[in-house]
């Protein structure tokens, strides 16, 4: 546990410094849980998640730049591009430094979790908000995933990779270390429609609900939709787990449970709202259980919710067994 907070304390210096090594970014660090309340985890250890803002959108004193045409960042695209990142006021961004630090010392995969939000639309009735303040810039991101206009990740693995998206579509680059680049190498990235593998922590079945522990038990021996007996592989890096699942499909599920984690285990802002963004611009489908995963509001930074997400086949046939009110998480 000691090595793992050092890693994450390390990973998110070395992430705030890289962000404001640019000059174009203010970065604090997300409040931390001092409450009670056991559904925020771990009072003794929370990532060190960063919070970030574009200075070009505004400048050092709060005063918001007139804005030209595609002057939004929106990274090129074209005309759809421009309008979408254009009517952009300001912008922030959430990031999950190091996602898997406990595995680090294993060699297992590890990543960085990202997504990117208009940050004056977290705000309600006309509040204009100053982002220079810590606890404003923390609440502009406390928005349902379907508000993102960007989410990636970073995988750091045998080869290290960025996956992203920018609402229409998905792209992945591999780091060339002889050009010191991101090159792309997977354009247009599709979730199989259907897989045969479900990633998912047994160890805490015993306090799942039934019905889901009905469907992975039909998985298991057979009896599912396909007549195939599905395989379990679960990395606990939440990143690598669902990589795995957007390249060859099936599905990532952390529900809740009724011992440990009664919310799951995956925090909502800057976990499982990005990937599952990600996912859903590659053809895949997202949902808490009861509603499509991207539709939840968050009420604090670090709040918990379950997650699935994966193939859309393999997620519209969980959803005959949950009864997930949105149809298995439709994308928007």
């Amino acid at each position: 546990d000691n090595s793992m907070k050092r890693l994450d304390q390390i990973s998110k210096n070395v992430l705030q410094n890289a962000l404001r090594f640019t000059g174009r970014l203010r970065v604090v660090e997300a409040p931390r849980n001092t409450g009670n309340n056991d559904e925020e985890g771990p009072k003794t250890h929370q990532p060190g998640v960063t919070i970030a803002y574009a200075l070009d959108q505004y400048g050092k004193d709060g005063v918001r730049k007139k804005m030209t045409r595609g002057g939004g960042g929106g990274g090129g695209g074209g005309d759809n591009a421009d309008a979408k990142w254009g009517n952009t006021r300001r912008l922030a961004a959430c990031f999950d430094p190091l996602d898997g630090s406990g595995n680090a010392d294993a060699a297992i995969c590890t990543g960085t979790v990202f997504g990117v939000f208009d940050a004056d639309s977290g705000f309600k009735g006309g509040e204009t908000p100053d982002l220079r303040d810590a606890a404003s810039l923390s609440r502009a991101v406390l928005q349902p995933g379907n508000k993102l206009l960007a989410a990636g990740y970073c995988l750091y693995s045998s080869t290290t990779m960025l996956v992203f998206t920018l609402g229409g579509g998905t792209h992945g680059f591999t780091l060339d270390h002889t050009i010191n680049e991101f090159v792309l190498t997977h354009p247009n990235m599709q979730i199989p429609k259907r897989g045969n593998i479900y990633s998912c922590n047994e160890a805490y079945s015993g306090g799942w609900d039934d019905k889901f522990m009905n469907y992975l038990n039909r998985l298991k021996i057979g009896q599912g939709e396909t007549g195939q007996r599905y395989t379990q592989r679960y990395v606990g890096s939440m990143v690598g787990d669902v990589h795995r699942t957007l390249m060859y499909g099936g599905i990532f599920c952390c529900p809740s449970d009724t011992e440990v984690h009664h919310k799951g285990n995956l925090q909502l802002v800057y976990k499982s709202a990005p990937m599952a963004y990600i996912l859903e611009h590659a053809g895949g489908k997202a949902t808490d259980g009861n509603v499509n995963l991207l539709s939840v509001q968050p009420n604090y930074v670090h709040e918990r919710s379950p997650c699935f997400m994966g193939s859309p086949e393999d997620m519209d046939e969980l959803m005959t067994y949950l009864g997930d009110k949105d149809e298995g998480g439709a994308s928007q």
